[in-house]
């Protein structure tokens, strides 16, 4: 409305006059009509007898039936395909130890990173060009792949990758000198690092998402070339230790909390020249297998330490064998595969899969090998603990039935095999 229009004012002022104390002429004769006139009587109205929807008028901007089926329709479709997207882009992870399915093999060759499917086929490389890359490793729950590039000759950057090689990143901006093992942790954010500082062998823990690193401090131990977190535990890691040589030498295995507490003998020391090897926790955590050199004695022993009561014994597997040594578990820890020496000196050793209780001798599979004179076979379980591999320097890694010890198919590359992502049943 206009600030000056001309009706404003006096309609204004009539309004004001007429409506201020003022009661209606008629007033008295209404309320003598109302006061004699009876309440409309309860059959009059309609909703006392007829359904309440048929008495509500239809909204006017109401959809036919068909529209309304229409829309129904497509809101379900539209749920049921952001159901599909949901359900593709879920992946259901492994447990990080005990049995999983199995994904696919990574190892190195060449200087390569190279992915085979299971059976051992279709093998491509993944991580390659002019840099030297080697040990490759699945995060246990298979979701990354981690290798090593050399740098120098004794120093090599912590590498991580996607299982399919994209995503390419260092996780420390700094190389490490003399990298001999590592280990990822069960929930998949740590390594435990062996390697060396100043010359002397360290243990480091390394933080895979943020790229950082502590190295703990074992009391001035010199830390072997291995390292394991403990089944069980996100947070106690096992590491072999020895110093001194020949006569003098001192040999332990020790546990050490990821955050540098509770350094603790796992298996006392040994005086004289002795050495821990073949270190391996079992699956269910409870035992530790190792295998103990001592000079002047038969060659080494297999030993297993229940970690709860600490008692120690001695595993024969075979007790017309010279030696055993070297035992790995069974992802779900009811075989071991280990070397079994038939005598001193050359073409000595070969493997064998046996029951993990040692009840009875087990099945020898692949060549004979001269320990002492030709780098060591690597050997292993596949996730779901149905095949065996055993790969040899300089040649194609093979595949064994651990059932039966029937060849199987394997990668037909010469590499340093293998490392298995393990999927979810």
């Amino acid at each position: 409305m206009s600030a000056n229009d001309p009706l404003a004012r006096p309609l204004s002022a009539w309004l004001h006059e007429e409506a201020a104390y003022h009661v209606p002429d008629h007033l008295a004769e209404v309320l003598r009509q109302t006061a004699t006139t009876r309440q409309r009587p309860a059959w009059s109205s309609l909703e006392r007898w007829l359904p309440l929807d048929t008495t509500v008028r239809p909204h006017l901007v109401m959809l036919p039936r068909l529209g309304r089926l229409v829309i129904i329709a497509a809101l379900i479709i539209a749920l049921a395909a952001l159901a599909i997207v949901a359900a593709g882009s879920y992946r259901r992870l492994p447990e990080p130890f005990g049995l999983a399915a199995n994904g696919q093999i990574a190892y190195g060759t060449d200087g390569d990173i190279v992915v085979a499917d299971p059976d051992g086929t279709h093998a491509h490389a993944v991580i390659f060009g002019p840099s030297t890359d080697f040990a490759a490793a699945y995060t246990r729950d298979g979701t990354e792949l981690m290798f090593l590039r050399t740098v120098s000759p004794h120093e090599a950057t912590l590498m991580i990758a996607a299982p399919d090689g994209s995503g390419i990143r260092p996780i420390l901006k700094e190389p490490l000198t003399d990298v001999t093992w590592f280990d990822p942790s069960p929930d998949g954010r740590s390594l435990a690092v062996a390697h060396a500082a100043n010359g002397v062998g360290v243990l480091s823990i390394v933080d895979i998402e943020h790229g950082t690193m502590r190295t703990l401090d074992v009391n001035g131990l010199n830390v072997d070339y291995w390292v394991y977190w403990l089944p069980g535990t996100t947070s106690e890691v096992l590491f072999g230790s020895h110093a001194g040589a020949g006569d003098a030498t001192v040999a332990d295995i020790f546990s050490i909390q990821a955050d540098g507490s509770g350094l603790t003998p796992v298996v006392p020391s040994k005086m004289g020249p002795a050495e821990y090897m073949g270190v391996d926790p079992a699956p269910d955590g409870r035992t530790l297998t190792y295998w103990r050199w001592e000079s002047g004695t038969l060659p080494g022993r297999i030993h297993q330490l229940d970690l709860a009561t600490k008692v120690d014994r001695e595993l024969r597997f075979d007790p017309s064998a010279y030696g055993e040594a070297g035992l790995l578990h069974s992802p779900d820890g009811s075989k071991v595969l280990l070397s079994r020496n038939d005598r001193s000196g050359s073409a000595r050793g070969q493997f064998m899969i046996a029951p993990a209780d040692a009840s009875r001798p087990g099945i020898l599979i692949g060549r004979r090998f001269d320990a002492d004179a030709d780098e060591a076979p690597t050997s292993g379980f596949s996730p779901d603990g149905k095949t065996v591999f055993v790969a040899y320097p300089g040649e194609a890694p093979q595949f064994f039935d651990a059932a039966t010890g029937t060849p199987r198919t394997g990668p037909s590359t010469t590499s340093e095999c293998c490392s298995w992502q393990r999927l979810a049943p």
